[in-house]
């Protein structure tokens, strides 16, 4: 049954993955200024809105998975979006990436396996 929606969730951690990496840049792209100018840039911030975008469409997403899907099941799975945030910020934001990261998303990626089994 959870394997049939796997694609789904790829897309759903695929989507999320990619709003988190807009937002730090719109978030990046307006370091420079404070206070309440920096929330109004971020406002108007091509990075920022995209990512909001990506974000309602990645809910929706979410929410379809829920309907078929017991969320006891369904939350751990979510873990593929630690694991592609990591991966993403990585090879976009050239973050580096610790050992101790690497151990734990094989972790993850071993109980995401488990669940979905």
């Amino acid at each position: 049954m959870i394997l049939q929606w796997m694609p789904l969730f790829i897309t759903g951690a695929a989507l999320e993955s990619t709003t988190q990496i807009f937002l730090k840049k719109g978030a990046l792209e307006h370091s420079s200024h404070d206070g309440l100018k920096y929330y109004f840039k971020l406002l108007k911030n091509k990075w920022v809105l995209t990512g909001i975008g990506l974000y309602l469409i990645e809910m929706v997403i979410w929410i379809i998975l829920l309907s078929v899907i017991p969320l006891s099941v369904a939350f751990p799975i979510t873990g593929v979006q630690k694991i592609m945030i990591i991966l993403f910020s990585f090879l976009v934001l050239k973050e580096k990436i610790s050992r101790v990261e690497w151990f734990s998303i094989g972790i993850t990626a071993l109980g995401i396996s488990i669940i979905s089994i």
